[in-house]
């Protein structure tokens, strides 16, 4: 059976990652440390906190050179949330971290006109008009899917966004390029559609 690694670097709320995970039928393995093996074929990188302390919680366990050592090889890696963030460069959040740079581009807080009025952090179920690439196979466009985050990428090369979502403003909440995936909402918490982009993911080889 497929191993799949969920790294765990103090971003909390692993359990329903797990549980979902472990629903479609693959042996989730809960990395504490990097392994010097790169015997996971698709690995998690949840998020659910600050940029800066996961971060240097990332840097400080040795998952940076981990997850740059799995890109190089071709392994699968999807980031959620602030796991998604993280695969960028960097974050008005933490000014002074520094994310992994799978991707161009620094992440700002939403700045909403007066006349919008929406709070902040955007929470809750929202739909993403999506490109229909692999991952999203099965999934209808305009599917919604649950989001909790105050902050949204500035700026990206277009041609690595394959989902798009408006909360008073457009912003990317789905990237990838080439073995890198990244979600800023959080599939295992969207209960169907959630659980179908996961399995494709899974899927992927």
């Amino acid at each position: 059976m497929k191993k799949v690694a969920i790294i765990n670097y103090g971003a909390g709320n692993l359990a329903s990652l797990i549980n979902a995970v472990d629903y479609l039928g693959y042996n989730t393995v809960v990395l504490d440390r990097p392994k010097k093996n790169y015997d996971f074929s698709h690995i998690i990188l949840p998020g659910v906190g600050n940029f800066g302390k996961l971060s240097d919680n990332l840097n400080k366990l040795g998952f940076n050179d981990y997850l740059i050592k799995n890109r190089e090889v071709g392994n699968y890696i999807f980031g959620i949330c602030v796991g998604m963030q993280l695969l960028f460069k960097s974050s008005d959040e933490s000014k002074n971290s520094k994310g992994l740079n799978f991707f161009e581009g620094n992440f700002k807080l939403f700045n909403f006109k007066k006349t919008n009025n929406l709070p902040i952090p955007h929470v809750g179920f929202n739909s993403v008009e999506h490109k229909s690439t692999e991952i999203w196979k099965n999934v209808p466009n305009k599917s919604f899917f649950y989001f909790i985050h105050s902050f949204r990428i500035n700026s990206i090369d277009k041609n690595f966004v394959t989902g798009i979502t408006n909360y008073g403003q457009k912003f990317a909440s789905f990237i990838e390029k080439n073995n890198i995936f990244g979600s800023q909402f959080h599939p295992e918490k969207s209960h169907k559609n959630g659980l179908t982009l996961l399995s494709n993911f899974l899927k992927l080889k």
